[in-house]
């Protein structure tokens, strides 16, 4: 794997305006807290790795994903904001939505850097 910052560039320039803010904002976050971390464009959508830990995020046909592919990692926000969309590890911001960085900072560092509460909630499943 390598840190692949032109193909983000690329899928970033591909995107519509108004989805593009949102997309460089959620890339602007995660990057800030993790600098550290492998960027790469798996599965075709914006890939963090660090430590054997994954988020990425996607834009779909009419929302921006971000996945964690775990319910213990979104657990939080998901109380804090149950008006956003969400699948078992990922969460949907449509284009309307607003996109709360703040609260979504945690929702980063649960899923590159999990705490021992999160590794044992998901052990047990």
């Amino acid at each position: 794997m390598r840190d692949d910052a032109q193909a983000i560039a690329r899928y970033l320039a591909r995107l519509p305006e108004a989805r593009r803010e949102r997309a460089l904002a959620l890339h602007g976050l995660i990057a800030s807290l993790f600098p550290q971390a492998l960027v790469s464009m798996d599965y075709r959508m914006p890939t963090y790795r660090l430590g054997g830990e994954v988020v990425a995020w996607a834009s779909q046909k009419q929302h921006l994903a971000l996945y964690t592919c775990s319910e213990a990692r979104i657990a939080g926000f998901r109380a804090r904001h149950p008006e956003v969309g969400a699948g078992k590890g990922c969460l949907r911001f449509r284009d309307g939505d607003r996109l709360p960085l703040g609260d979504l900072a945690q929702v980063v560092k649960n899923a590159l850097a999990p705490g021992r509460a999160i590794l044992a909630r998901e052990k047990r499943r």
